[in-house]
């Protein structure tokens, strides 16, 4: 057996934990390999001690082997290849999945678990079983992965978790995610739409102006001062002069004189 190149750092730690356990349990690889229905070579690569192995084989080991599930699980996540303070996504157990977000989180969760494999391994992964199942592109791998698209088939989910070398038995557990997560979403109150811009109140022109004192029998005689200014004008009905205001003239109100005959 080939020593550990660095016994001491984290992905040492954890080779020499496996391979510890499977020496007080008196297995050697071929052994231990059959009992957990893995290649020799799975096993090898476990416990060398260049690479973090998934935690799904992690486990299997460290199950047959005798050693503590608690303990090992540390020791994976301390070899995680991001380094110490990494933190694995919080995501639900998959029984109490309900929304898109909480299954997007899960699915990221068993990518972290598979030991982070790169875009185009989970692309091999997925070819290699797409008859079974479905193709997985490199960018629809990372996509999901990233959270940036959901899911948008139980045959591409299926494929994503070949991908991420998720046990086949779960598969109906994923599926009834899956189909809670477009249950809440169907349900989901849609976004009210964006009310319509206002458009800021457009100021009268001086020709509109002179148009409307017009129709409303009153001429003026200086130019347009403004709507609240006084503008001198002559009543077209009894030729008396003036002073009124645009903004009142805009409300009904017309010439004093004829007002006052008027009542």
């Amino acid at each position: 057996m080939a020593p550990i190149d660095d016994p001491h750092n984290g992905v040492g730690r954890l080779a020499r934990e496996l391979r510890e356990g499977r020496s007080r349990r008196g297995l050697t690889r071929r052994e231990l390999a059959r009992r957990i229905n893995r290649s020799v070579t799975t096993i090898q690569r476990a416990e060398a001690g260049e690479v973090r192995p998934t935690l799904l084989v992690t486990q299997e080991i460290a199950g047959a082997c005798g050693v503590g599930i608690d303990e090992i699980e540390i020791l994976w996540k301390k070899a995680s290849r991001l380094g110490r303070g990494h933190r694995m996504t919080d995501a639900p157990r998959l029984n109490l999945v309900r929304t898109s977000a909480d299954l997007a989180a899960a699915l990221r969760r068993v990518w972290e678990e598979n030991g982070e494999p790169s875009s185009r391994q989970m692309e091999e992964r997925a070819e290699a079983r797409s008859k079974e199942f479905a193709p997985l592109s490199r960018m629809s791998a990372w996509r999901i992965r990233e959270r940036k698209q959901p899911v948008t088939s139980v045959r591409q989910m299926h494929a994503y978790l070949i991908a991420c070398e998720v046990p086949e038995y779960s598969f109906p557990g994923w599926v009834k995610a899956w189909q809670r997560a477009k249950h809440a979403d169907r349900r989901a109150p849609k976004p009210a739409p964006a009310p319509a811009p206002r458009h800021p109140r457009r100021g009268v022109t001086p020709p509109e102006a002179v148009t409307f004192m017009l129709q409303a029998g009153l001429k003026p005689l200086d130019p347009f001062p403004g709507q609240m200014a006084p503008w001198t004008a002559v009543c077209t009905t009894c030729s008396s002069v003036s002073r009124v205001r645009y903004s009142k003239v805009k409300v009904g109100v017309g010439c004093r004189i004829c007002s006052r005959e008027a009542a």
